[in-house]
């Protein structure tokens, strides 16, 4: 049986075309912010021009012109901890170089094949908010400081849900 973690992804490649609701710009960055699931993220707009929302509002499909794809969503999620969906994200890579965790929280990086792989998320209350950055490993040097700024921009309200 799936677990709701395995479950998500496939939505958010599912997202359909839609309205993309920006709430802010400043520097050439962009913020976007789920309606229903309150959560944000942040993004370079010149990077990342292709843009997919799911028609709930739940998550959002961020593409750029060099094979890097910007994922990020909310979806229900009733386990007590995080351990199941940590590691999921551990087996998807051949080499992991970063797993950091708290009590509600995950960071896992590393690379699968020629692809870097990070991936953030964070549990509030029912909700498991969580984003996923991949790109070519030979970018590194390009989207390194990327996935470190939209990691750090990740918005949750703690008395969101």
């Amino acid at each position: 049986m799936k677990s709701m973690f395995q479950a998500m992804w496939p939505l958010f490649l599912a997202l359909a075309a839609g309205p993309l609701p920006a709430v802010a710009k400043a520097d050439g960055w962009a913020v976007w912010q789920s309606e229903p699931f309150p959560f944000s993220i942040c993004y370079p707009t010149d990077i990342f021009q292709q843009r997919r929302v799911s028609d709930t509002g739940h998550a959002i499909a961020l593409e750029s012109g060099d094979s890097a794809q910007l994922i990020a969503g909310s979806i229900d999620y009733a386990r007590e901890t995080l351990a199941e969906p940590l590691r999921i994200e551990q087996e998807r890579l051949t080499h992991v170089a970063l797993i950091a965790r708290g009590e509600n929280w995950f960071v896992v990086s590393g690379t699968r094949v020629d692809q870097a792989l990070y991936t953030k998320a964070v549990r509030v209350g029912d909700r498991l908010i969580a984003l996923r950055f991949r790109y070519p490993e030979s970018l590194a040097a390009k989207y390194a400081p990327i996935v470190e700024r939209v990691a750090e921009c990740l918005k949750v309200p703690e008395d969101a849900y």
